[in-house]
């Protein structure tokens, strides 16, 4: 080819030099050159392009496949609230197809609330540039269903830095939803409860302030509820109880372990009187940490009032079976249960026991000259004068008719005649006036023995009844042992 141009100028311009001929196919073969490399370029310039796109395309492919595969939806609109994008999560739970939704604007599967909501978030990380998570609201799928929903919301921005949309993860949340939903209604049912509680229902911080108290309190011991919340759980209390409350408030509050603790105790009412509780405490662990100490009080002052009643009821009925009343001493129903109980101590712990069998001398005799009531007397007095010469720990029987029977525990035969000498010189002393005029005194007869170890116990009986029966026998106002 340049042959044939040199051929040409040659022919075109016979006045140009040879010289200026070699010039001029120079330049143009450095023209050509520059051509060919610039096709070259070209070409070259063609092929990053394509092998761009090409890259180009895998990234968006295992961009879109990895949006696909989540299990959150992802989207991506313009200014407006227009889907510029979206992965197939977000198809399904709107219901809609891709063509559907592309275009489609946020307002369009949002009610009222939610608009609302979601204009807030868009508005605010426009203000601030900063991408914000946990906004709730609720998309109307195209089945009308409404789903509530949490999205995060993030700022899109183009090369220059201008903002052209936003982007975010939205999360479905039904089923927190619903298990928020069952966490309000037991809580409302359990506020409703504490609140119309006929018990006290006390929440103490570690501290042992109070931070909760139910509306109970007004009613039972005349406080306001503001007048205890912050108020010390333990400023109410009896002293008597205070070292028992304490050490269980700390155990609450120090051991996660820690199991319901119960206790009765006394809390002063706000008119200054006490009222008896059952206490139940128990402690509030969150992550192995004890965060409050609740305690239930139920009001049992009524009720240990009553019990009361009833133990002093039970008592004087149990005094009046075992109680004879002319002598005001056990009768013999009594003293055979009782002797049972200390025989078995006495073979248990090997300790000495004795009993006294008294007998009035004459008796019979006294009753038929001067009456049943002058008679009535003398074994009422009787039983006072043996009542004056016993321990606490011994007991006195009417055994029947005008005898008398003793137990002494830990006591010997020999300590037992001293007991029995001085119930004598007692009844010496006591002058009977069943006459005008008259003044008669007294004796008894006495047997006393000590116990066998495993002895029977009629046996034990029999033998100190035959004593007694020989100190009548010998004379009377005598002690047989």
């Amino acid at each position: 080819m340049l042959i044939d141009t040199f051929k040409v100028f040659k022919m075109n311009d016979n006045s140009k030099t040879q010289q200026q001929l070699i010039q001029e196919l120079a330049a143009m073969r450095k023209r050509v050159g520059q051509m060919e490399q610039s096709e070259l370029d070209r070409k070259k310039a063609e092929e990053a392009l394509r092998e761009n796109e090409a890259r180009h395309r895998q990234r968006e492919e295992r961009y879109r496949n990895i949006l696909d595969n989540m299990e959150e939806a992802y989207y991506e609109v313009d200014l407006k609230g227009n889907l510029t994008f979206f992965n197939t999560p977000a198809v399904k739970n709107l219901g809609y197809t891709d063509n559907e939704m592309m275009g489609m604007n946020f307002r369009q599967y949002v009610d009222n609330d939610s608009e609302h909501k979601v204009f807030e978030a868009f508005h605010k990380v426009f203000l601030t540039g900063e991408s914000t998570k946990g906004v709730d609201w609720e998309f109307i799928s195209k089945a009308g269903e409404k789903k509530p929903i949490e999205s995060s919301v993030s700022l899109i921005r183009d090369t220059q830095g201008n903002p052209i949309g936003f982007r975010g993860i939205i999360r479905d949340i039904t089923e927190r939803k619903q298990i928020e939903e069952k966490l309000r209604r037991e809580e409302q049912r359990f506020r409703a409860f504490m609140e119309h509680s006929s018990d006290i229902v006390v929440i103490l911080n570690r501290e042992g302030t109070i931070t909760y108290i139910n509306p109970a309190v007004e009613r039972i011991l005349g406080f306001k509820i503001e007048e205890r919340i912050g108020a010390s759980g333990f400023e109410r209390v009896h002293p008597d109880d205070m070292k028992s409350l304490a050490d269980a408030f700390n155990t609450l509050a120090r051991d996660t372990n820690t199991p319901i603790l119960q206790s009765e105790m006394h809390l002063r009412h706000k008119d200054g009187s006490w009222r008896t509780f059952e206490a139940v405490g128990s402690n509030l662990v969150n992550n192995n940490v004890v965060e409050a100490v609740i305690v239930n009080y139920r009001d049992i002052t009524e009720r240990k009032r009553v019990e009361d009643a009833l133990r002093k009821s039970e008592q004087m009925y149990l005094e009046l079976s075992i109680i004879d009343d002319l002598t005001q001493l056990y009768n013999s129903r009594h003293f055979y249960s009782r002797l049972k109980k200390e025989i078995e101590r006495s073979n248990r712990y090997e300790h000495p026991l004795t009993i006294l069998l008294l007998d009035l001398d004459k008796f019979k005799a006294f009753n038929d000259t001067y009456g049943h009531v002058e008679g009535n007397n003398v074994l009422s007095r009787l039983g006072q004068v043996v009542k004056k010469c016993l321990r606490k720990t011994d007991s006195a029987y009417r055994y029947g008719g005008e005898e008398f029977t003793i137990i002494l525990p830990m006591t010997t035969g020999d300590e037992g005649v001293v007991t029995a000498k001085r119930i004598q010189a007692e009844l010496r002393k006591e002058a009977f006036s069943p006459a005008l005029g008259q003044e008669v005194y007294m004796t008894v007869s006495i047997g006393l023995s000590q116990y066998k170890p495993k002895e029977e116990m009629k046996a034990f009986v029999d033998r100190v009844d035959r004593l007694m029966y020989q100190a009548k026998n010998s004379g009377r106002d005598r002690i047989f042992f």
